[in-house]
């Protein structure tokens, strides 16, 4: 059985073991973005998880690794309207029940987002210890989530990404970004405009082709995923199972 969210969210957001294990980045399989979406798709069909706990979940473990490596003070969530940005959702709502502050800006308006990051969006509204804001606050933060658009990169970034890209670069605290910064080819490691310069990027099940540790990337860190072995052979990848609650690759 697996605990409840409510348990992962006070076990992770609550805090994290000093010293993390360490696994290097050529021995640790690679999972493109076609697969990671297959992947999902797999796991809410054929494996009858839903989507909402497979983005808590995830939420939960970015949230943890947030509070390791920002203990406290005020949060920042950017989140997209996709799967990026449903888990960037849940991490809020595990760091608002951790009692962090939190300030939530979406990246497109309220009545875009649907299916369960409307669900999140609409929750976190409710929770006293949340802000939600459609342009980006001035003000310090001990650590931003960079949730905006994922695996998802089409082109170079524009309008509104484009603008939480400069944001994000010019806040001056930590930046963790969720899969893959914002502006990077999760598949080609390729820049086609602005990037998200993060100081962290939490790969969930395992890290994209184009995203070894270091330069816009920052450290990498694996999250464990609790997902079933035949799911990771029906995307055509050998299971790896990843230390608990995470690791860095190096």
């Amino acid at each position: 059985m697996f605990p409840s969210p409510s348990e992962r969210a006070q076990r992770r957001a609550g805090g994290a073991p000093e010293a993390l294990p360490t696994l290097a980045w050529a021995e640790v399989p690679k999972m493109s973005a076609a697969q990671a979406r297959h992947l999902t798709t797999l796991a809410t069909g054929r494996y009858g998880f839903e989507l909402q706990t497979l983005m808590e979940r995830a939420g939960e473990s970015l949230a943890g690794l947030a509070a390791h490596l920002a203990p406290d003070g005020p949060v920042l969530v950017v989140a997209g309207r996709g799967h990026n940005g449903g888990v960037g959702l849940a991490a809020a709502h595990c760091l608002a029940r951790a009692r962090r502050a939190v300030w939530v800006v979406p990246t497109h308006e309220a009545e875009n987002y649907s299916g369960v990051p409307k669900e999140l969006l609409e929750r976190l509204a409710e929770l006293p210890n949340v802000r939600l804001r459609s342009s980006l606050p001035k003000m310090k933060f001990s650590c931003a989530l960079d949730a905006a658009v994922g695996m998802r990169l089409e082109g170079p970034p524009r309008g509104r990404t484009l603008d939480v890209i400069t944001v994000l670069n010019n806040l001056g605290c930590k930046v963790l970004s969720l899969d893959v910064p914002t502006g990077l080819a999760a598949d080609s490691g390729e820049v086609p405009g602005d990037v998200v310069r993060a100081s962290a990027t939490l790969a969930l099940a395992l890290p994209k082709p184009g995203t070894p540790p270091g330069g816009v990337v920052g450290d990498l860190y694996l999250a464990s995923f609790d997902l079933p072995e035949a799911l990771f052979h029906d995307v055509g990848l050998e299971p790896f199972v990843a230390p608990s609650p995470w690791a860095r690759i190096v």
